[in-house]
Order: C-alpha cells, then structure tokens, then sequence
C-alpha cells in the first residue's frame, strides 16, 4: 500500500475508533445527563449572580431571589424590571439595598411594581442547557424580550436545579418541576392572571416550556392556560436530536451513522431521557381551547435544525383534527398553512383549523440569528410583545 495512503486509512481508522468509543461513554447515565445539561459548565465564575449589575443591568434593575419547588428543591431566579418602567422610577429603586432578596414581596419595589400595574405582562424565561442566567447571550435575552413594551413586559429567568445557584442535579421532570414552581410564585404568590403570563423557552428551555405548559392544561383538578407558550430553537424529541446535532454546529453526534440505522437505534436505546415536545404538543393542543402557540426557529440554526420546529408545527397541527379523522401528511400540511411573509426578515406560518377551536398555532421562520442570537432580535421581540397582546 502506498504510505501516504496507509497513513490516511490508519489516521482514519483511528477517527472511527475514538468516535465509537466516544458514544460508548455516551451510553453511561451519568456521562449523558452531564453531556445532555452540561450543568457543571460555569463560564460566570468570576461574577456573582447576585449581582446581576456585572452582567450589564443597571442598579437594582434585577431583583434576585430563590423559588422554593414542590420537592423541596431552591432555584435561583431573577426578575427583570423592563428599562422603561424602571428610568421611571429609578430614582426610588437606587435607594434599595440591593443583592439577593430574602423576600422579595416585603423587600423588593421592582416585585411591587410588577403587582400594581394590572396591564402589566410577564416572561417566564426557560434558557438552554449549560452554564447559568449570566451566561453567553442570557443577560441581552433578559432585556431584548422586553424591548418591544419597555414599560410593561417584565423577565423571570431561572436557573433549574443543579445549575449555577440553585440545588439538585437536573432531570426532565426535575426541570418540569422547576418551571412549574416559576409558574406558581407567578400566579399564587405575585397574583398575576395566567393570561398576563407567557412562557419563552429556548433550545433546552423549549421542552421545559412545552412540558409546563402541557402539565398545567392536562391537570384535572385545575388545568391553566397561559396567554401564549413560545419556542426558539425547538427540538421534537432527543432521539430526533442526537441524530441531527451538531456540536457548535460542527461536531455530529449520530449523523455519521445515518447509512446505518441499525446502529442509529441501538444507540437510540440508551438515550434516558427523551424530551418528546412532538408528543407533548400534541396533548397541549388536545387539552387547549384558547391556546396561544408559537414556535419560532431561525433558517440558518446550525445547532439544531429547523426541521424540527416543522416538525412541531406538523404535530401540532394534526393535533386539531378530530378523533378518528386520518393524520395529514407533511405535504398536506404544507398545502393547507396560511403563510404571510415580511420580506427577508422573516415568514409566518399560520394553521386555520386551530382558530375553529379557539387556538391559535403559528410557526415563524426568520433567517438569521442561529441557534442563540436570534432571541436578541427585534422581530423576535416584537413577535412576543404581540403574543402577550401588546
């Protein structure tokens, strides 16, 4: 053999040995739920959260806090006052002492603000998996959703258990408990109607926001429909995930294995915990009479594909059909959307079937912002201010 071509086939070799090793540690539960929330990753470890002024607020602009969950778990949160409301009463609000607030309905004017004000809306903010509130983009999200009604649209991020300040280690239905804790202090504690309340979730935080919501309106003693659940950068399930992405958009997980799907479900079985939003948007929608659902994905997502929000549109859709009626194919779904669009911005996708039921589902298609910036947009923005009915 040539050596040139010996050392390609042995460097190759070598590759396809380390890739299969790679996904064998994988298959470990504690490599995967590390790998899957990234959780002990801290790129804030020079700040302090409490502080939420180092990641570029003004003075006592956040007020942190901890929620307290149903199995006795702390999460780390904080409220975001929206820039206009609070020039308006900044000169109060500087007066504050300020770091982490005990309780924040006696210690907080930005909390008493948000409880006054019987037109104002609030953001329950869902982030990705990895590092904390403070992290990357996070702090210019937690500004950027209020940008469109800076005088009304309030923030509450969290950090679900096991990341950065709060307790626990993360699992699926630890984050669902988390984000339904988020929900409560929101209308228990703050009094808020649940139509001022809309959740935003993005990456990881779509299938924390899907579930919560889904929980709320299946529950049969209560069930609680908010004023709109919203998606950026959804997945349908992690299965379909881990087949389609790419680290940093670069490094696959399961593509390469696509010529081989025998291989691709063995793999599949070892994955613990599968996020399925598909079959949690379809109970959503079945359980819903005036939902208000959008999900939104940039085209140019190199991390996870916009396949996967048509995807939940598709699932969504056929959600409106009655019992016993055949499930529309793809293509009839594609047919059948009505589609509005805003030139190089973005597009709209609309499902009419859902307004004969009191719903309403929308898919946008923007076409820039990747997988985290296009949170920070202004249409985005806009798209949430109209959602809550701003």
């Amino acid at each position: 053999m040539n050596p040139v071509l010996k050392k390609a086939y042995w460097a190759l070799a070598g590759m396809g040995a380390l890739y299969f090793v790679s996904l064998g540690f994988l298959m470990n539960p504690w490599v995967q739920n590390n790998a899957l929330y990234m959780h002990k990753l801290q790129t804030t470890w020079r700040k302090d959260l409490t502080k939420p002024e180092q990641f570029g607020f003004a003075k006592n602009q956040v007020t942190p806090f901890y929620l307290s969950t149903s199995d006795g778990e702390r999460i780390f949160a904080w409220h975001v006052l929206p820039l206009g409301l609070y020039k308006a009463h900044r000169d109060e609000l500087v007066k504050q002492e300020d770091g982490l607030k005990s309780d924040v309905l006696f210690d907080s004017e930005n909390i008493k603000l948000l409880m006054s004000d019987p037109e104002a809306r609030l953001i329950i903010h869902f982030h990705g998996n990895a590092g904390t509130l403070g992290s990357g983009w996070r702090p210019t999200y937690l500004r950027s959703l209020s940008a469109a009604d800076s005088s009304k649209i309030h923030i509450l991020g969290i950090d679900y258990r096991g990341y950065g300040l709060s307790t626990g280690t993360p699992s699926e239905e630890g984050l669902i408990a988390d984000g339904l804790a988020a929900v409560d202090w929101a209308i228990n504690i703050v009094g808020l109607s649940p139509s001022r309340i809309a959740l935003v979730g993005q990456s990881l935080g779509t299938g924390v926001a899907i579930g919560v919501a889904e929980r709320l309106a299946t529950n049969p003693l209560n069930p609680i429909e908010l004023g709109a659940v919203i998606t950026i950068a959804a997945f349908s399930n992690i299965k379909e995930l881990v087949v389609t992405y790419a680290i940093g958009g670069v490094i696959p997980i399961l593509s390469p294995l696509r010529p081989y799907p025998f291989l691709q479900s063995l793999f599949g079985k070892y994955i613990y915990e599968n996020w399925r939003s598909d079959e949690r948007v379809i109970s959503l929608v079945k359980a819903s009479k005036k939902l208000n659902l959008i999900l939104l994905h940039a085209y140019n997502d190199f991390d996870i594909p916009w396949s996967h929000c048509d995807a939940l549109f598709y699932a969504a859709a056929n959600a409106t059909l009655s019992d016993g009626d055949e499930p529309l194919k793809y293509l009839e779904v594609a047919r059948l959307k009505e589609r509005t669009d805003f030139g190089v911005e973005s597009y709209r996708q609309a499902w009419p079937e859902a307004r004969s039921k009191g719903n309403s589902i929308e898919q946008w298609i923007v076409t820039w912002g990747g997988h985290n910036q296009v949170v920070t947009s202004a249409g985005t923005s806009v798209i949430v201010a109209k959602a809550l009915g701003l």
